[in-house]
């Protein structure tokens, strides 16, 4: 069963809506925002609705942009440092208001956490966080429809609605995980470095049971993707079935050609065309050659310092490393 939204939503069709909307959600200290565009797969992207969830006033706002024009009026507010923008993938966000020259500036990006939070799922996609996470099913059936076309079906209104919704729920859950990671850390390094031990320890002997059939579903994980890859490659037919798709897609490898900059671009070429030394090659063939660390060290500029930091465990902590 699909999830379906539950909170009352709102249009704002007109600049004059649009403005209205600015000022009511300027003071809220938290908002979700989430965009549909259309073009996209043909390179001429569209930005055509703005889904902004608003948990405290318990509804969602669905800007129709192909209606109430560009959506500038929402400038201030997004590069406000407050509200707190949540926001799945953020990066696509940014890039459609960037085509307005509307900055985010207050964002938390639900992928990032995830991925930091939770690097043990398949994926970070919203919709496998939601699944695995929150316990929600997403229909992505409308991810791809077409968002230009008036008026949206019931159906893509439904989806606009609720993946603005579910980014709060889904920030809640890895806010709760971010604040108790982050807990009473303001402590004396020796009590630091003893419940780091404590952690690892712990974390082997959780994961030691099951470390044996992980690394097996790991490495068969890897083989069963390469060989798929290979038979696609030695002409095997595509598949799209009861188990998913796959095919072989060929995408263009390109590398900026030096001298055509120079013979096209020569205004500029001398900031973008660099000599560049290879670190882990140049390492590679000195080691061959027998030289000398003092040798290398003789051609090495120093550029600037990394605090790294250099932390070794005594077993009397209780794991070392």
């Amino acid at each position: 069963m699909y999830a379906q939204p539950t909170l009352d939503f709102e249009w704002a069709t007109t600049p004059a809506d649009v403005e209205r909307v600015a000022a009511s959600i300027a003071n809220e200290p938290i908002i979700s925002v989430d965009t549909e565009t259309s073009g996209w797969q043909v390179g001429n992207e569209q930005l055509c609705l703005i889904q902004i969830g608003v948990p405290n006033q318990k509804r969602v706002i669905l800007v129709d942009v192909l209606k109430a024009g560009p959506p500038t009026a929402l400038a201030s507010v997004l590069a406000a440092p407050a509200p707190l923008i949540i926001a799945h993938n953020a990066s696509f966000e940014e890039r459609q208001f960037a085509r307005y020259d509307m900055k985010m500036k207050g964002i938390k990006d639900t992928l990032t956490m995830s991925r930091q939070l939770r690097p043990d799922l398949p994926n970070h996609t919203l919709r496998t966080c939601c699944r695995l996470l929150l316990g929600l099913e997403l229909s992505k059936q409308e991810q791809t429809s077409d968002w230009s076309v008036r008026p949206l079906s019931d159906s893509q209104v439904a989806y606009a609605r609720l993946d603005a919704e579910v980014a709060v729920s889904l920030y809640n859950y890895l806010a709760e995980l971010e604040a108790k990671a982050s807990h009473e850390l303001d402590l004396p390094v020796e009590d630091l470095v003893k419940e780091y031990g404590a952690i690892l320890k712990h974390r082997y002997d959780v994961s030691a049971g099951i470390a044996h059939e992980l690394a097996f579903l790991q490495a068969r994980e890897g083989k069963i993707k390469e060989m798929i890859r290979q038979k696609l490659i030695d002409g095997e037919p595509a598949y799209d079935g009861p188990y998913g798709k796959c095919s072989i897609q060929k995408v263009k490898r390109t590398e900026v050609n030096p001298e055509r900059v120079r013979d096209v671009f020569p205004e500029f070429a001398d900031e973008v065309i660099q000599e560049f030394v290879d670190r882990k090659r140049f390492d590679a063939v000195a080691k061959e050659r027998g030289l000398p660390k003092s040798a290398i060290e003789s051609v090495l500029d120093t550029v600037g310092f990394n605090d790294r930091l250099q932390l070794s465990l005594k077993d009397e902590v209780g794991f070392s490393e």
